[in-house]
């Protein structure tokens, strides 16, 4: 029996409305998102899934969300309202927040201080394997697959029509060769999709709160840093000019290879998905072309 004192009643309270729901353009879930009017005026989010899959990462974001907020953390909205399966649920709507694309030092360190009391509640997942780095994108080292010259050469097609820009076979032996020793850690909790679009932000505040949390794991902090950076980048921010510390060259040569392989065995199709998959390889193709000799 769910022992959760939910503030709505998930049966009474919400799924009337659901029909009458707003939806939500932002993401790539195939769950119905978006916005719910209840009776006594108040907006939630809510969340259902649509399919197996959609229901199986609800269940999870679903125990992410109850064991944060009964441990006090401050970075998450407020979870209202689920359904007996935990398939479907109801959170605070964020209104007024910041979702848009553009970052600043505040933005910045308020994402980084959610990050750091994340790490602190490691305990509260560490035993149970659905928050395994490797049930959310795995763990090994991509390049290997990458030598495959069909897989490389549709990741390059999309590549190629999307940004202009192909990964050669020269500095796919170099980056195999420089993270033969390499692997991932699986030491410190990590939101591990932090994006600007997952992020709630409050300007007048300096705060925000993460959502999305469907990827939560036990993972690598290196990766989860390198994935947040490459968003920032890509707005226009320069994170690493002024945080060059920040910078891991490992973490991103692997993010890069993560999202090569990723084009590279899809059906080759032109999607919104596979272009903001290319994207994202562009500016991690970018930076190393920066600092390294890797795409020389």
């Amino acid at each position: 029996m769910d022992k959760f004192v939910y503030y709505y009643d998930w049966q009474v309270d919400i799924w009337p409305r659901v029909p009458r729901l707003q939806q939500s353009e932002q993401g790539f879930t195939s769950a119905y998102t978006g916005l719910v009017t209840l009776a006594d005026g108040s907006l939630v989010f809510v969340k259902c899934a649509t399919d197996e899959n959609s229901a199986h990462w609800a269940r999870k974001e679903l125990k992410a969300y109850k064991e944060l907020q009964a441990a006090g953390y401050d970075y998450i909205p407020r979870l209202l309202a689920a359904n007996a399966e935990g398939t479907a649920f109801a959170t605070q709507a964020l209104i007024g927040y910041d979702f848009s694309p553009q970052w600043n030092t505040d933005k910045l360190h308020a994402v980084m201080r959610a990050r750091k009391d994340l790490k602190a509640a490691r305990y509260l997942f560490e035993a149970d394997q659905d928050f395994s780095m490797r049930k959310v994108v795995g763990v090994q080292n991509r390049w290997p697959m990458l030598l495959d010259s069909n897989v490389l050469g549709r990741a390059n097609e999309i590549l190629r029509q999307s940004q202009g820009v192909s990964v050669s076979g020269v500095m796919v032996e170099r980056c195999v060769a420089a993270m033969q020793n390499w692997h991932v850690r699986q030491d410190t909790l990590v939101h591990d999709d932090l994006r600007a679009d997952n992020f709630a932000y409050d300007p007048q505040t300096k705060t925000g709160k993460l959502i999305d949390w469907s990827w939560l794991c036990v993972g690598d902090d290196a990766l989860d840093v390198a994935s947040l950076c490459v968003g920032i980048e890509s707005s226009g921010f320069n994170v690493y000019g002024m945080y060059p510390d920040l910078f891991d060259e490992q973490a991103i040569i692997s993010t890069l290879g993560y999202w090569l392989e990723v084009l590279g065995t899809s059906d080759g199709q032109l999607t919104d998905v596979r272009v903001s998959q290319a994207a994202t390889i562009k500016i991690c193709y970018d930076l190393l072309a920066a600092r390294t000799q890797l795409t020389a």
